[in-house]
């Protein structure tokens, strides 16, 4: 072989390298193009994600008020109303009893007085 033929053997070589070098170059811009769009893609998910949390922090702050609100409830108005009624039940206890032994008294003095009309009853019918 001579050393035209050594050239140009090599000549053909390089052109075929620099075929091979331009399509895995268009392979890797076609690549970088889809890290392109893939990164882009990424950076919303990441800001969706980012709004995702901040809408959890305000979420969970307000439960947390929500709890607040709720217990300073609890503690101020309803503790109050629980103590107002149990007092009130007591009171209404009192009287019932009170009611109750009144009722008791006016039955007994009622069964009395009709034991005395029938005993007036019968002496009156025996003295005539």
């Amino acid at each position: 072989m001579t050393d035209r033929q050594i050239l140009e053997a090599v000549l053909t070589e390089v052109r075929g390298l620099g075929t091979r070098m331009d399509k895995f170059e268009s392979r890797m811009d076609k690549f970088e193009s889809r890290m392109d769009g893939f990164e882009s893609q990424m950076d919303k998910f990441e800001s969706q994600m980012d709004r995702m949390e901040e809408r959890q922090k305000r979420f969970e702050e307000e439960t947390r008020n929500n709890f607040a609100d709720i217990k300073l409830h609890l503690e101020n108005i309803t503790d109050r109303n629980i103590s107002i009624l149990a007092e009130n039940h007591l009171n209404l206890i009192n009287k019932m009893d009170v009611s109750a032994t009144w009722m008791n008294r006016i039955m007994i003095n009622e069964v009395k007085m009709n034991a005395l009309t029938d005993q007036v009853a019968r002496l009156q019918a025996k003295s005539s």
